[in-house]
């Protein structure tokens, strides 16, 4: 599997220094930032550069929010459409070109609309999020900066707290949703130090203790194996075949 290098001399930021918030004000998508903590940012040049890298479904977006000394709360995005996307905060060195050397970053995180705030809760390692998947029920969105995303037809009431929850649903997609993961995990398309990779082999380990994964991409026959091996253990510690069985078998008739 690929690791991350990380580049000596960028200080390392809490994401908590600030608050981001995606809203639409007139049809306009716009980007908010307040400073939770501005002691975290003197130490950096007055005309050091601030901005916001937003990732999502290979759509990238940079919001230059100007410098330490006259920073920006809020720009209109360029970009339409942002439903969940990876956030990071950066602060570039100003004698470099724009959006040059960094100075210092965040880990990224999941930036959410204000209107999907009571729509999105989590799971553990895996995140749920109403949205538009129509004509698809649901989708998968597996990221780098962060855990994977189940988007549910938010046309379903409380979607991301339904598929959660419902058997069916639960029973039906949840294997499908573990095994696209491993697969991306085990083809080393994701570094193996990530903390949701690291977090996901380890809950793999908690279903299999001491059946390790392989190390090797190409070795795909042993991909698969381990895979069923962790399908087979994970529905049968949850009993979801007798859950979903359970749940569509039709009443006793009156």
């Amino acid at each position: 599997m690929r690791r991350r290098i990380r580049l000596t001399g960028r200080r390392q930021l809490s994401k908590s220094v600030v608050r981001v918030s995606l809203a639409e004000i007139g049809g306009k998508p716009l980007v908010t930032m307040t400073l939770v903590s501005p002691d975290a940012f003197k130490q950096f040049p007055q005309n050091a550069r601030v901005s916001l890298r937003l990732v999502e479904n290979k759509r990238v977006e940079i919001v230059d929010l100007g410098t330490i000394g006259k920073m920006s709360s809020s720009r209109e995005l360029q970009s339409q459409g942002f439903v969940a996307p990876s956030c990071q905060l950066r602060i570039a060195d100003p004698g470099t070109k724009a959006m040059g050397l960094l100075l210092a970053s965040t880990d990224n995180w999941t930036l959410k609309k204000n209107d999907h705030k009571e729509q999105e809760s989590s799971k553990g390692i895996l995140l749920f999020l109403a949205d538009d998947t129509a004509p698809q029920s649901w989708k998968l969105e597996i990221r780098e900066s962060d855990y994977p995303l189940v988007k549910v037809d938010k046309r379903i009431a409380n979607a991301a707290m339904w598929a959660r929850n419902d058997p069916v649903f639960v029973g039906a997609v949840l294997p499908s949703v573990v095994k696209q993961v491993f697969e991306e995990i085990l083809r080393g398309e994701y570094s193996d130090d990530l903390p949701w990779v690291e977090d996901w082999l380890k809950w793999a380990d908690s279903i299999m203790p001491g059946d390790n994964p392989p190390t090797d991409p190409e070795e795909k026959d042993e991909r698969q194996n381990y895979i069923e091996r962790l399908l087979d253990s994970f529905c049968s510690r949850h009993n979801l075949a007798d859950q979903l069985l359970q749940a569509t078998q039709p009443g006793d008739a009156e």
